[in-house]
């Protein structure tokens, strides 16, 4: 009689069962989406900061930068120019897609406080302030020599 070796059909179906029990229970613990809705939340709002800068340098305007429990903006901090197509006090900044720049905190990510920064025509940030979002995970400041920081 010839030696048989391998799996029964039994065993190959209980190892599938277990495996499909452990990617229904025990996976999706290892995989929490806050914390990447969290990090993506904070590097979008760090993403328009540093386009308002940018933003202020070029166009010679001051830019203000807004960011609330209810999401980010970026406005004209005064009036730029006395055309009337020209941007006026409080009017949203355009993004590069011809939208208006400003988002929503859609999965309501902690911050501990508001942060009104403006930019000036030379890339100085007035006043320099501080934001730390998801309970101290990530934190943004804004010095006024302009340096934007970004922890961790």
């Amino acid at each position: 009689m010839a030696e048989q070796r391998g799996f029964t059909i039994v065993e190959l179906i209980m190892v599938i069962v277990i495996l499909g029990i452990l990617a229904a229970v025990a996976i999706p613990r290892f995989f929490d989406r806050k914390v990447f809705d969290e990090r993506f939340y904070f590097e979008e709002v760090l993403s328009s900061v540093r386009y308002a800068q940018k933003l202020a340098v070029a166009s010679g305007c001051s830019i203000r930068v807004m960011v609330d429990s209810n999401g980010y903006r970026l406005t004209y901090a005064k009036d730029c120019g006395a055309g009337p197509t020209d941007p006026k006090t409080n009017d949203l900044v355009a993004n590069p897609s011809g939208g208006v720049y400003q988002g929503t905190n859609e999965h309501h990510v902690n911050i501990n406080k508001n942060l009104a920064v403006t930019f000036d025509s030379l890339g100085a940030a007035s006043p320099s302030d501080s934001v730390v979002f998801a309970g101290g995970s990530f934190k943004l400041t804004v010095h006024s020599t302009g340096f934007i920081e970004a922890t961790p």
